[in-house]
């Protein structure tokens, strides 16, 4: 194998896949990336056995090949280089020999035949989505997955298709994400409304979204999406994403949704996150706690927390009440800072029914305003 390339192309190709290597002992290839020409370009492959991702990039190819070399050791050459025009390569039996400006360096690697299949989508995709879109909800629905293998079908996200909008959830049974995606962008409609009838829900790794997300640059436009063999095929620019999807039942989330609430709080996000964070102090040195105490009639939320071996803090937070009785609700602070976080805009809406009861979170918009399609629900502490 021999090829030039600009470093550019290939520090973004490497900053993708250098996420994915596998960490396997027992299969030290997983380590290393798959550096290949492919139709006039120099194809980088990495995978963990779950989750295979394929960056292209472009280049003056002189002779054809394949080899892989360790990952992490590429990379800390690649990015250590100062920024240079061209890198090139070169095989010579097992080492890739790598040489930009005054600076080379020979890498031993192993035979490319050892190197895993990263199974590739030849055909054409279903139907694509808008990538900045997509990244938003990504954003939003990830940090509420489960971390958990107890229960697999929690550490994805589940997809249902509609004929007019996609829904997006994730849950660990502590707090729910809810996306609703609009369909009036999209390309290939035929595509993906055949493909609804055969596949209505699916659940994707959240190893998969994250390696998709990170994926979407800026300029991103679209991302392709297909399913083959139980596999779900992704292709944002020059990057190719393919990861099994998990086979299981995903919990009925829509039913702790709250049809209705009797009380609405709307706070200034700042304050709220304010009180929250300082609150969420001296919960970590006790029960892991905070209260939301809310006062309607005077328009205000105290927000507390009490350790016996430091002390307590309260914090009172001016408020735009409506409805609802006197109440207190507890919270892990967490999940509430976790919201908060996830949430745009100034102002939050907070809504409930009873301290037991979940308790729903959404970007408050003016009537004039087209409203935010997430929500996030939080579920009280029980005493």
């Amino acid at each position: 194998m021999k090829l030039l390339c600009t470093q550019e192309n290939l520090i973004h190709a490497i900053n993708i896949l250098e996420r994915v290597v596998g960490k396997q002992s027992t299969l030290p290839i997983l380590g290393n990336f798959l550096l290949e020409t492919n139709k006039g370009r120099l194809k980088l492959s990495a995978t963990n056995l779950e989750i295979g991702v394929v960056a292209y990039v472009g280049g003056k190819i002189e002779e054809e090949g394949r080899i892989t070399v360790p990952a992490k050791l590429l990379s800390q050459f690649i990015h250590n280089l100062p920024m240079q025009d061209v890198i090139s390569f070169e095989t010579t039996g097992s080492f890739l020999k790598i040489v930009s400006g005054g600076y080379e360096m020979k890498i031993k690697g192993l035979d490319a035949k050892d190197f895993p299949l990263i199974p590739q989508y030849e055909g054409e995709y279903f139907f694509s989505l808008p990538a900045q879109l997509l990244k938003v909800a990504f954003s939003r629905l990830l940090p509420c997955i489960s971390l958990s293998d107890s229960r697999l079908e929690l550490t994805g996200v589940h997809a249902f298709f509609f004929e007019k909008e996609i829904h997006l959830a994730a849950t660990d049974s502590f707090r729910l994400g809810e996306e609703i995606l609009p369909l009036e962008n999209m390309e290939n409609s035929e595509g993906y409304h055949s493909f609804i009838t055969e596949h209505p829900s699916l659940i994707i790794p959240a190893g998969a979204l994250q390696e998709l997300q990170r994926s979407i640059t800026p300029e991103s436009e679209w991302i392709k999406i297909a399913l083959h063999d139980n596999q779900i095929f992704f292709q944002v620019d020059e990057i190719q994403i393919v990861s099994r999807l998990i086979n299981g039942k995903y919990p009925d989330y829509k039913q702790i949704i709250p049809q209705q609430f009797s009380c609405e709080v709307v706070f200034d996000k700042e304050a709220l996150l304010r009180a929250v964070r300082v609150g969420s102090v001296f919960s970590s040195q006790s029960s892991g706690e905070i209260i939301f105490k809310i006062v309607p009639h005077d328009n205000t939320v105290t927000i507390s927390s009490l350790s016996q071996e430091i002390g307590e803090n309260k914090v009172t937070v001016p408020a735009e009440i409506r409805g609802g009785d006197e109440m207190s609700i507890s919270f892990n602070p967490r999940y509430i800072l976790d919201g908060l976080n996830i949430l745009q805009g100034e102002k939050i809406a907070f809504r409930c029914n009873t301290p037991h009861t979940p308790v729903e979170f959404r970007m408050s918009a003016d009537a004039s305003e087209k409203k935010d399609q997430f929500l996030y629900i939080a579920m009280p502490i029980r005493k």
